[in-house]
């Protein structure tokens, strides 16, 4: 974890940010701690499962296949609406199911700007969005946008935990 130490008492493994656990050394007046620094998170492997996982939401999107596209969620995600909080798998599946009703022909181009790993199982992403064949006036002004995922790593499989995005501002 970046920007932790680790200790390791009694066979107990313990993680204190490095700033707390510096103030709490200063206080507690320890002269000698045996203790390991971890400064990098987030494997290639890692990296590459979060793109692989944004290619398979792009297909399950565009193919308008809800199981796939739930498959990529969080047991508890939630996500936004414009300002709307979407809270929840099946809140976010309904209003996904909304779109494709009232957007038959949707398909959405998604490009992934950047990961950065906050922990071994915690990571934000960030990219736009481009969709096409769109209905809907609502839609229409909102065909392009940035968006930031968090992803978190369950069971060794990288999912969207939370979601927001934003669309692209009419000049």
């Amino acid at each position: 974890m970046k920007n932790t130490i680790i200790l390791y008492l009694n066979n107990t493994r313990m993680k204190f940010h490095i700033p707390f656990f510096l103030i709490a050394l200063s206080l507690t007046g320890c002269a000698s701690i045996d203790i390991t620094v971890s400064t990098s998170v987030g494997s290639d492997k890692d990296r590459a499962a979060i793109e692989q996982l944004l290619v398979e939401w792009e297909r399950a999107f565009n193919a308008h296949d809800m199981n796939a596209l739930m498959a990529t969620f969080a047991p508890k995600p939630d996500s936004n609406d414009g300002m709307k909080f979407v809270k929840g798998r099946e809140a976010i599946q309904r209003r996904l199911q909304t779109s494709f009703e009232e957007n038959p022909n949707v398909k959405t181009k998604q490009t992934s700007l950047d990961v950065r790993f906050l922990s071994p199982t915690l990571a934000v992403q960030t990219g736009y969005w481009n969709n096409d064949g769109l209905e809907t006036e609502r839609e229409k002004k909102r065909k392009d946008g940035m968006w930031t995922c968090v992803l978190e790593k369950i069971d060794g499989k990288w999912l969207y935990l939370i979601e927001r995005g934003w669309p692209k501002q009419t000049e």
